[in-house]
């Protein structure tokens, strides 16, 4: 009787306060959660399909792209796979640039055992850098003034760049102009990549742009159902 209770909860609607909600597709009924858990990996395609136990499938869905919204339904969603007993997922559909409500983003999520666990997070790693635009539609800017190893371009709003790097290279970000802009320089180390970076420019008489960092399964995740710049 408890499990039928619980299985009617998960079907209802989450609402949350920024015009957004999740909803869950389907469900597997025979899944005993096995573990407490805060992990969320995205999956790589070629990890064993064996070792992956489908929980559910799950849609989020909402009205408008504004400041935020990608990241807060992310987190909505992580702490709902979580509880139920869920530590990966795949993106298998999204559609975020549609006008009006039907913006929308589908999961599933997954449970993986933690001693196979290391073998996904293996397939990962690789040397490519990733860059990428304000995560909404910004209403004063066509997108950021960046130059990676001196190609300067513009980082367009819902948007991302991929490059790829030798191993032991050296790359330099640059985001705005030398006098009130900002720089980041990395070396390409396999067990510490793929990198994952974004931009942040303020209004003001002193110098205010800097260069931040997505955690890598946000930055995959965004690579599934943000728009590719070449």
């Amino acid at each position: 009787m408890f499990r039928i209770l619980i299985y009617i909860l998960l079907g209802f609607f989450c609402f949350t306060s920024r015009g957004q909600s999740i909803r869950v597709l389907d469900l597997n009924r025979d899944y005993e959660k096995y573990r407490k858990t805060s992990d969320f990996d995205i999956i790589h395609p070629e990890f064993d399909s064996a070792k992956q136990t489908w929980v559910a499938d799950i849609q989020v869905y909402f009205d408008s792209v504004t400041k935020g919204m990608i990241g807060e339904s992310y987190k909505v969603l992580k702490d709902k796979a979580n509880r139920y007993g869920a530590n990966a997922f795949t993106v298998k559909e999204s559609d975020i640039y549609s006008l009006g409500d039907e913006k929308y983003i589908n999961f599933s999520i997954y449970w993986i055992r933690m001693e196979d666990r290391d073998e996904n997070l293996k397939l990962l790693h690789d040397n490519s850098l990733y860059l990428f635009g304000f995560l909404g539609y910004h209403q004063e800017i066509e997108g950021y003034e960046v130059a990676v190893n001196d190609e300067e371009f513009i980082m367009k709003s819902l948007s991302y760049r991929v490059y790829e790097f030798e191993e032991d290279e050296k790359v330099r970000i640059q985001l705005g102009s030398s006098l009130r802009g900002t720089t980041q320089e990395i070396r390409v180390q396999r067990k510490s990549f793929p990198r994952f970076y974004n931009f942040h420019l303020l209004r003001g008489s002193f110098k205010n742009a800097w260069i931040g960092e997505y955690d890598k399964n946000f930055g995959l995740f965004l690579t599934h159902i943000l728009r590719k710049e070449e």
